[in-house]
């Protein structure tokens, strides 16, 4: 059976053999049950990590005309987009 101690601001480290059993993963939301005399540790919801290699390609640039000159963020004054 995985152990684990208590700190002194009451955080506990899941084994890592529990957490890859559960995939449990960085904001997996658990919560706590008392059950008198000993506390049950349920998954609440679980978070996906997201790849960001997986949105490659979906945004696509038009790339500038011959002559056009090419702009930059710097171009862009962002106060006149703003709602008056």
């Amino acid at each position: 059976m995985a152990a684990a101690t208590l700190t002194e601001k009451g955080q506990v480290v899941i084994p890592a053999e529990i957490r890859a059993r559960y995939e449990l993963t960085p904001g997996t939301q658990v919560e706590f049950v008392d059950e008198g005399g000993s506390i049950r540790l349920r998954i609440r919801r679980k978070i996906v990590p997201s790849d960001p290699n997986a949105g490659y390609g979906m945004l696509k640039a038009r790339q500038p005309a011959n002559g056009e000159p090419t702009r930059r963020l710097s171009d862009f004054d962002a106060a006149s987009l703003l709602k008056r």
